[in-house]
C-alpha cells in the first residue's frame, strides 16, 4: 500500500487500518512518496469535508503516523502534507485536532516533541499545548465555514496571541539551523524557544526574530571559547 486512505469512500475502521499498515510499512523512500502525495489541503479537510470529523480513531492513527512520518524526511518534505507547505498551517491542522478530540493530548505532544527534536520535553509540556490549542481556538474567524474547515492561516486573526503562539512553534520546528541546535544542545535550543515565545512577535517578525536568537547565543559560545 502507497496512497493514503480515502477519507470519502473508506469507514473509519478502514482508515484506521490503512494508516497503520502504512505506519508499519514504512520507509524514508515511502515517507517521502506519501508526503508529495498527500491531499492538497491536508487530511483534516479530507475529513471535514466528508463529514467525519468525529472519527477519534482515525484522528490518533493519523497523529501517529504523522509523528512516524516526521521521524525520517526533513522539515520541508513534512510540510508537504499541509497547505502550501506551510508550518504555521500545520500547527493549525495539529491543534484543531486536539481541539475536536482533546483526549488525544498525548499523541500530540509526542508529535511535537518529534517535529521539536525535544526527546526531553523541554520547549512544550500538555499543559501548553491544550492552553495553545485553547487559545489558537478562539482566533478563529472563519465564520462562513465551521471550525475547523481547511485550518491554514487565513481562517485566524494573524493579530491574536492564539496564532502567533501557534505559528512560532512552526517556524521553530521548520528552521533548520534552530533543528541542529536541538540535535546538538537541546538546552540550549528550548531557551531559545521559551525566549520566542516569552517576546512574542508577529508571525512576520518570527523567522528573523530566531535567526536573531542563534546569532547572538552562537556570538556567545564563540566569545566563551575563546576564553578558555
Amino acid at each position: 500500500m502507497t496512497s493514503w486512505p480515502d477519507a470519502r469512500k473508506d469507514n473509519e475502521s478502514t482508515i484506521v487500518k490503512k494508516f497503520k499498515l502504512l505506519k508499519d510499512q514504512l520507509t524514508k523512500e515511502l515517507a517521502l512518496q506519501l508526503c508529495r502525495n498527500a491531499p492538497g489541503c491536508g487530511f483534516l479537510y479530507e475529513l471535514y469535508d466528508a463529514k467525519h470529523l468525529d472519527y477519534e480513531g482515525t484522528f490518533q492513527a493519523y497523529m501517529m503516523f504523522l509523528r512516524a512520518i516526521a521521524a525520517m524526511v526533513p522539515r520541508p518534505s513534512f510540510l508537504y502534507i499541509f497547505p502550501k507547505s506551510c508550518a504555521g498551517c500545520a500547527m493549525l491542522q495539529i491543534l484543531s485536532i486536539l481541539c475536536l478530540h482533546p483526549v488525544l493530548e498525548n499523541e500530540a505532544n509526542n508529535l511535537f516533541c518529534e517535529l521539536l527534536f525535544d526527546t526531553r520535553g523541554d520547549i512544550l509540556n500538555r499543559d501548553d499545548i491544550r492552553q495553545m490549542a485553547m487559545m489558537m481556538r478562539r482566533a478563529y474567524k472563519g465564520r462562513e465555514d465551521p471550525f475547523p474547515y481547511i485550518g491554514y492561516c487565513l481562517d485566524y486573526d494573524r493579530k491574536s496571541q492564539g496564532f502567533n503562539m501557534a505559528y512560532v512553534i512552526g517556524v521553530l520546528f521548520s528552521f533548520d539551523q534552530f533543528c541542529e541546535l536541538m540535535k546538538s544542545n537541546s538546552v540550549l535550543g528550548a531557551q531559545i524557544a521559551h525566549e520566542m515565545v516569552k517576546n512574542l512577535a508577529v508571525s512576520d517578525r518570527q523567522s528573523q526574530q530566531l535567526y536573531q536568537l542563534l546569532s547572538k547565543y552562537k556570538e556567545l559560545i564563540s566569545d566563551n571559547k575563546s576564553d578558555t
